[in-house]
């Protein structure tokens, strides 16, 4: 039954993707490039209310948050995040958008993205090892980074937990609202 659903809820994201204009490579392109900012208006209005909607929901209990975790920040996700992004600025497509735009007909470049991706994961893959005993992300650990815990220095104002995050995700809502279609 979890398959199904996931299958249902991937065809919806897909679906809503296509929609908004994220499977066209051109319109990333050119919200990376701030001549059309609606893309950028809409992910971001998209992450206030999904983020408004877990906060309350996890307040509440109906959503379950104990899974939720900050990944340790290292060497590792600064290079990957750094390739992640010269990658998603040269092609147009990123993860979540390469599957809809093979289905939107821009399939040699989200072909080229999912490929892309997986060899990139095949040699991180075969490489994790040698990073371990060079002890290279040990060296590079900078902890549990996250927005609310930047270090223990930033006044505890701002570690409000989940009544941060909905106040955050309002805030984002009202900055994707109030920014403009067009920067240039």
């Amino acid at each position: 039954m979890d398959i199904l659903l996931a299958i249902c809820l991937g065809g919806f994201f897909g679906f809503a993707l296509y929609f908004v204009g994220a499977a066209n490579t051109a319109n990333i392109t050119n919200m990376l490039r701030l001549r059309d900012m609606t893309l950028a208006k809409i992910i971001l209005f998209a992450i206030g209310f999904a983020g408004s909607l877990v906060s309350l929901l996890g307040v509440v209990g109906w959503f379950p948050v104990d899974h939720f975790s900050i990944k340790t920040m290292h060497l590792g996700v600064v290079l990957g995040g750094a390739i992640f992004g010269i990658g998603f600025g040269l092609i147009g497509t990123c993860p979540g958008t390469c599957p809809a735009a093979v289905g939107a007909g821009f399939k040699t470049r989200g072909w080229m993205a999912i490929l892309g991706g997986l060899c990139g994961a095949w040699l991180y893959g075969q490489a994790y090892g040698s990073f371990v005993n060079l002890g290279i992300f040990e060296r590079m650990n900078f902890g549990n980074i996250s927005l609310f815990h930047l270090n223990d220095s930033i006044p505890s104002v701002f570690t409000v937990g989940f009544g941060g995050l909905l106040v955050f995700c309002i805030l984002l809502m009202g900055v994707a609202y109030a920014l403009p279609e067009r920067i240039r």
